[in-house]
């Protein structure tokens, strides 16, 4: 089962993060932010609201580097953390929250199996390094999108490699910015 938290609000939209229920325990995707800088607060004007981020879990994957994405990191010390190496090389969230003490990445080229039925797919656009999470479930192959794209509406453009890559799939997608899933269609 997959399930949507709210982790923030960013210039009042949405930012969920995502859980997986995995047999061997729950998965993390994209932690939200633990708080603000000025410099994020005057462009962005973010609601961090990491209390509802779950904590016992088995790892995260991070979709991509942003604030908004890894600002909740810090909460993870010691719990593998999984993110291309491409995207940790050159990330965009300030300096802390993406290294800090316990910090424990484990990078990958590519696509990877995480755990049985959780694959990573690099999902490029947004970020060189973004990737997006295929989840084999009794229904059929989900995704768990990040920032592919910030609308389905975007997402149906096709216009970006990682946008083809998920619009191939034709399977159910969750977004960053949207509470539920839907299959994208090519615009």
């Amino acid at each position: 089962m997959i399930e949507a938290h709210l982790a923030a609000t960013v210039k009042g939209f949405p930012v969920y993060v995502h859980t997986i229920e995995h047999a061997e325990g729950l998965v993390l995707v994209d932690t939200g932010m633990l708080d603000s800088t000025p410099e994020l607060d005057e462009e962005w004007q973010p609601v961090p609201m990491p209390e509802n981020v779950p904590r016992d879990v088995l790892c995260v994957i991070n979709t991509h580097l942003d604030f908004d994405h890894c600002g909740g990191n810090r909460l993870f010390p010691g719990v593998p953390i999984h993110v291309q190496r491409r995207e940790l090389a050159e990330p965009r969230g300030p300096h802390g929250w993406v290294h800090f003490d316990g910090a424990t990445y484990v990078e990958h080229d590519g696509g990877a199996e995480v755990l049985a039925g959780v694959r990573l797919l690099p999902t490029p656009g947004h970020t060189p390094g973004h990737q997006s999470v295929l989840v084999e479930t009794p229904d059929g192959p989900v995704v768990i999108g990040g920032d592919v794209a910030y609308t389905f509406r975007e997402l149906g453009s096709g216009a970006t490699e990682g946008q083809r890559r998920v619009l191939a799939l034709a399977a159910p997608t969750w977004l960053a910015h949207a509470e539920r899933p839907r299959v994208p269609r090519r615009r």
